[in-house]
């Protein structure tokens, strides 16, 4: 179990693909500077769930500081929503 829990969702319309493994990241998020490298990167790794909630902390080898930041920015910008586990 890791030590800090909070599941992230993606928001909004996004393309979507039949093969599983392929998630398309949108340019304005990739290339914008409004968002820190952490936080795109979490971003990819929400989409790659493909509509199921995500613990970032599960896992990750990153200070729970930065994960809280990055959750922080992509909530803000309007790119994901906190929930509950499903």
């Amino acid at each position: 179990m890791p030590d800090a829990e909070e599941w992230i969702l993606a928001l909004g319309l996004r393309p979507v693909s039949d093969d599983p493994n392929d998630s398309a990241i949108p340019d304005a998020v990739l290339n914008g500077p409004s968002l820190s490298l952490t936080a795109k990167a979490l971003y990819a790794l929400v989409l790659s769930t493909q509509g199921r909630p995500l613990n970032p902390f599960e896992d990750a080898f990153e200070d729970s500081k930065d994960i809280h930041a990055a959750i922080d920015e992509l909530v803000a910008a309007g790119l994901v929503v906190r929930t509950t586990k499903q």
